[in-house]
């Protein structure tokens, strides 16, 4: 984690009077001591003084005293302030160095004069001053100084902190000359010290955090990020700048290892959410709602208090008087700041596992936290009963207290908020046996073929007429799915049937119905009528046309196949079969119950698998 932590944040400024550094934390205690002069290569009385002679040192040695207990030593200020203070030319954009193992990441910017000084106030400067100019300030540079082998997705949030940070003291300073009343103290500091005698022992930085305002933020701004890497304060107690670190706020601690996600890993993840998923608050709800600041948005107030582990996003929705695309975009806001984690709502199906990334070390801070909470429990056996695949369900005994139970599911959530315990999902594949596809294709019986008439014909064209237009909702339900799981869609998603117009849907069925008598079942029971209209029903289907004759007739294979209940079915849901989708997904946008779902996949169990697995997103 140190990796990640800024070394120091220094300020510089550029100006009439030259570059100037005005402050850096933290800084070197030792650093104004008197030292004792050293054996040096140069005799020569005429030659230049070199403070840092780099081109002659070693260069492990170089390296070495750059940081020094996480602060930043070998660089003096005067060096600092003319490495750091840009140009007007190189203002406003990223501002980057690096100098062996230190990485100097900054944003730089001009500031205009002309808005805010009156003609009063130039007036009395200049016949304050006499002859000489009051001391402008051209350029402000805000720099943190990182280590080299930090990755880059780090540097770019710390080039997007140091602009918010100075884009905000720019602006104090065309409020009310902010900046310029606070260097003007922080020079009277340096003048004083640089007055006292060598041996006083006085730090400037330490004099300035006394009497500096801007000073003070600026370490608050160090220490946040080394503390928690979220950056909450107000510059001047006007302008609030608000930055997150995801690198740090996204953290899994797994024994003596420390995993840190990616932004990009948290994008990916807030773009797969689904109405479907849930909230699990990652600190109690009355912390949380004491960090939002004052001016929040009150949708987002709303949502936070009707935030549980049990209901889904679209419930959400529905609880708070919120649309769902808002809901969606403040959920995102919350996982983000590490306000809240995406889960799917806690029912007796879920299946949860032992993470394998768990920290399982029995003098873990965990342990003791797990036993603050939960009196007369142990977290190891707690998460011993997850080390196999567990149910919700199977958790709880009949004999069991009901107080005893819903300390059972506080557990659960607990662990889930640490990360301990991972979700488990069952996917569908479409397989079918290598045995049936080398079988003998099964259509329409020779029998059938050879004496077929006119009406044949005619009963075949209606019935395929009949399952394309009363079950066009249907075939088109799965291919417009990303629509429809979209987060930006305000509509509720509900049964996936046809709307049915008055007089089309039943007068449209009955006029098929009469044009063909011969799609009544036979009075001899034979059941011709079933297997034709099955048999149509696969052969035409839109979303098994990328599918080989010797696949469709595995499907024809199986006993269900012969029901067009269970074949209609079947073909609906057949663009979920590839492994993509979960069982809890295919039930909230086809509205399924679970037993109708799993029913299924047993009747067409010849060409289906069931896998178990953690959700993958990408």
């Amino acid at each position: 984690m140190s990796d990640l932590n800024p070394v120091a944040i220094i300020l510089v400024t550029s100006g009439t009077r030259g570059d100037r550094l005005l402050f850096r934390y933290p800084f070197d205690e030792t650093e104004n001591k008197p030292t004792i002069p050293t054996k040096t290569r140069l005799h020569n009385p005429y030659a230049q003084k070199i403070s840092e002679d780099r081109l002659h040192s070693n260069p492990s040695k170089a390296s070495a005293q750059l940081i020094k207990n996480g602060v930043l030593v070998g660089f003096e200020d005067k060096t600092l302030a003319n490495l750091l203070a840009v140009k007007t030319s190189l203002c406003g954009r990223n501002f980057t160095v690096k100098i062996d193992d230190v990485r100097f990441a900054g944003f730089p910017i001009q500031i205009e004069h002309t808005s805010y000084l009156s003609t009063a106030k130039q007036q009395s400067q200049s016949t304050t001053s006499g002859k000489s100019q009051s001391h402008r300030i051209n350029t402000v540079n805000l720099v943190f100084a990182l280590r080299a082998n930090i990755v880059d997705s780090a540097i770019g949030s710390y080039h997007a902190l140091a602009k918010e940070l100075i884009v905000a003291i720019c602006h104090e300073e065309k409020r009310c000359q902010f900046l310029s009343s606070q260097s003007k103290t922080i020079r009277a500091v340096f003048d004083h010290v640089q007055s006292q005698p060598e041996d006083s022992m006085l730090n400037p930085f330490r004099l300035i955090l006394q009497r500096s305002l801007l000073a003070n933020e600026l370490k608050k701004v160090h220490q946040s990020l080394v503390d928690s890497g979220v950056v909450f304060l107000h510059i001047n107690g006007w302008v609030e700048v608000n930055f997150c670190l995801p690198h740090k706020v996204h953290v899994i601690v797994t024994g003596s290892r420390v995993l840190h996600l990616e932004p990009k890993d948290v994008e990916k993840c807030l773009s797969a959410m689904k109405p479907y998923h849930g909230l699990l608050l990652l600190q109690p709800l009355e912390e949380l709602l004491h960090s939002l600041p004052i001016d929040s948005s009150p949708a987002l107030v709303r949502l936070v208090k009707m935030i549980s582990p049990l209901k889904n996003l679209q419930t959400l929705s529905l609880d708070a008087d919120l649309s769902l695309s808002q809901v969606f975009l403040l959920a995102c806001h919350l996982v983000y700041w590490g306000k809240t984690m995406v889960i799917y709502p806690l029912c007796e199906s879920n299946e949860y596992l032992l993470s394998p990334i768990a920290n399982t070390l029995v003098n873990s801070t965990l342990v003791e936290d797990f036993v603050l909470q939960f009196r007369g429990r142990s977290l190891h056996v707690a998460m011993a009963d997850f080390s196999f695949p567990c149910q919700l369900g199977d958790m709880r005994s009949v004999a069991d207290h009901p107080q005893f139970q819903a300390q059972s599911v506080q557990m659960v959530v607990w662990m889930l908020q640490r990360r301990l315990l991972v979700q488990l999902h069952k996917y569908i594949f479409f397989v079918p046996n290598e045995r049936l596809l080398t079988s003998t294709s099964i259509s329409v019986t020779s029998s059938m073929a050879e004496s077929s008439t006119s009406n044949v014909q005619v009963e075949e064209e209606s019935l395929f007429r009949y399952f394309m237009e009363d079950h066009s909702s249907n075939l088109e339900r799965a291919p417009s799915m990303s629509d429809v799981a979209s987060v930006n869609s305000d509509e509720s998603i509900g049964p996936s049937h046809p709307i049915m117009t008055p007089g089309s849907s039943s007068s449209t069925l009955g006029k098929h119905l009469s044009k063909s008598p011969s799609i009544e079942v036979p009075s001899d029971g034979s059941g011709v009528a079933e297997e034709t209209k099955s048999h149509w029903h696969l052969q035409n289907s839109l979303f098994l046309k990328d599918l080989s004759q010797p696949e469709k007739n595995a499907i024809m294979t199986c006993t269900a196949a012969k029901n067009v209940e269970d074949l209609q079915l079947f073909v609906r849901l057949f663009p979920y079969f590839n492994g993509k989708h979960h069982l809890e997904e295919i039930m909230f946008y086809e509205n399924l119950r679970r037993s109708q779902l799993l029913t299924l996949i047993e009747k067409f169990k010849d060409v289906l698998i069931m896998a178990t697995h953690e959700c993958l997103v990408g």
